[in-house]
């Protein structure tokens, strides 16, 4: 088993009170989302999000939604109604628990870079678009 680390964080407080609501509606505790990010800076060697104030440009919201099912797929959590959904949907050739480890780098690399490269979207336009999807 791997070695856990805390960590001890101060962050506004309404700026928390709004992410735990997301991570709520997502089945996710924050620890695991936290994880996830630094987990992205890890395989990235960069912050995972673009952080300019310009627009951007090339939003795909399929790839956003690819890079969020790939990165809570490894977590056990209590599960939503989309993540239920999504399951029933997945291909096999999308699901985590069937990649092997390089695998699943390879891929989270490949979104990684697309990133990068722009090709990314707003999270909530990605939910969005995949509730609508998905008929939630």
């Amino acid at each position: 088993m791997t070695e856990k680390a805390a960590i001890n964080i101060r962050v506004n407080k309404e700026t928390k009170q709004n992410a735990e609501k997301v991570l709520n509606k997502l089945g996710m505790p924050m620890s695991v989302a936290i994880d996830i990010y630094l987990r992205q800076i890890a395989l990235t060697d960069s912050i995972p999000f673009d952080l300019s104030s310009k627009p951007r440009k090339n939003k795909n919201d399929h790839d956003t939604a690819m890079m969020i099912a790939e990165a809570t797929a490894q977590y056990d959590v209590v599960k939503s109604s989309w993540e239920d959904k999504l399951s029933d949907v997945t291909p096999d050739w999308m699901n985590m628990n069937k990649m092997t480890n390089e695998e699943l780098e390879a891929r989270l690399a490949k979104h990684a870079q697309d990133a990068k490269n722009g090709k990314n979207v707003e999270i909530n336009k990605a939910f969005a678009q995949l509730n609508k999807e998905l008929g939630i």
